[in-house]
């Protein structure tokens, strides 16, 4: 009994003990059951938010997209309308490129033509120039025959005057004065301008010069003048230095003739000038001097005044005279035979008044024409010139 009192106390403490856990697994089961019912009660609370934001938030969202849709549909069709835009401008561009090939495709014809039409200008320009030289050369051998026959002609009246002289007193006895130039002429009376005789210092012979014994005072000896072309002043240097032409016209009187006047006394000299359009002008230093042969007749003017220009078309000072077989200026060209005649060049100058006669409307663009820079301007050939010289105490 006492066997099975305690048996049966034995199987209520493991009933006991089976029972407790039993219920501590329940309740652990329980609880966990209603903090997953808790949380999952949390979270279709949380889902229905959610839902009710998605509800609110869903007509924004479909405005949004119909406004995306229409600015879509926009964008087409201005994309559309661009393209379409480009393939009329692709096709103008087209019109354009087809319009400029075929202009260039003229312009290289025209220009072909031009080319051939310059290549047989240029041809016909070069025989025109040939055939000016083949003139000019003509016009100088006609020059040297009329310069010829002017000397025939002084000797003519100088073997008259001779004549003339033998029957009729003798005008000029021993002991008489003689004149050195046109000032000591007019000291002496004369008062008519004209052709003179005088005696020159070192000279062999008497000269024939023009005394221009009324202009500005008078007293003047001309040493050169151009008026008519008559004379060819296309020279050696020989001949300025000696002189030609006729002293009642167109002449050059020579520079060693000048040299003696001026290396005796102080001189002035007067250049007068005139156009084609009947203007005159003058240039007048108050000194002047010509230098030796050795010197190469060289050049020295000071005191420049007149309406030739407000100051000298002259070069100055220490200028040596150039011919076409002397060249002494101070360029490496030619000038004597670029401007031509004999001059006092210094690299070609702003004048020459032995240049080229032209005659008008001719006489334009003549860079180897009578020029004075200052005057009419550097190719402007003019009509008449004058160069004279009278002393310094006048």
């Amino acid at each position: 009994m006492i066997l099975r009192s305690k048996l049966v106390q034995v199987r209520q403490q493991m009933a006991q003990n089976q029972t407790a856990p039993m219920l501590e697994l329940g309740t652990s089961l329980l609880n966990q059951t209603t903090a997953q019912t808790r949380k999952l009660t949390d979270m279709e609370a949380q889902l229905l938010n959610q839902t009710s934001r998605m509800d609110a938030q869903m007509p924004e969202t479909f405005l949004s997209t119909n406004k995306l849709e229409n600015q879509l549909l926009l964008q087409r069709q201005k994309l559309q309308q661009l393209q379409g835009q480009n393939s009329e401008l692709e096709k103008r561009l087209q019109a354009l490129e087809t319009k400029q090939q075929e202009e260039l495709a003229s312009i290289l014809s025209k220009k072909a033509k031009l080319l051939n039409t310059l290549s047989r200008q240029s041809a016909a320009l070069t025989n025109i120039e040939r055939r000016l030289r083949d003139v000019r050369h003509n016009s100088s051998l006609l020059q040297d025959q009329q310069h010829s026959l002017s000397q025939l002609l002084l000797l003519l009246r100088d073997l008259v005057q001779e004549r003339v002289n033998a029957s009729a007193p003798a005008f000029i006895t021993a002991g008489e004065q003689v004149f050195q130039d046109c000032a000591e002429i007019q000291r002496s009376g004369a008062n008519a301008s004209g052709v003179y005789t005088i005696q020159v210092s070192n000279a062999t012979k008497p000269r024939k010069v023009f005394c221009d014994l009324q202009s500005s005072g008078g007293r003047w000896t001309l040493i050169q003048r151009r008026e008519n072309g008559t004379v060819n002043f296309q020279r050696n240097w020989k001949d300025y230095k000696q002189g030609f032409g006729d002293p009642a016209g167109e002449h050059w009187l020579g520079n060693e003739v000048v040299h003696q006047l001026t290396r005796r006394a102080a001189y002035s000299l007067r250049v007068e000038l005139q156009d084609w359009e009947g203007h005159e002008a003058y240039a007048q230093y108050e000194h002047f001097h010509l230098g030796s042969e050795n010197q190469l007749y060289r050049l020295s003017v000071v005191g420049y005044s007149g309406s030739a220009g407000r100051q000298s078309s002259l070069v100055l000072q220490n200028t040596s005279f150039s011919t076409i077989d002397s060249d002494n200026d101070h360029c490496l060209c030619k000038c004597a035979e670029v401007m031509s005649g004999g001059w006092w060049f210094d690299a070609c100058g702003l004048s020459n008044l032995n240049g080229v006669y032209y005659h008008a409307p001719d006489n334009k663009h003549k860079m180897d024409g009578i020029r004075w820079h200052y005057f009419k301007g550097p190719s402007y050939s003019l009509r008449a010139s004058r160069m004279m010289i009278r002393p310094l105490d006048i």
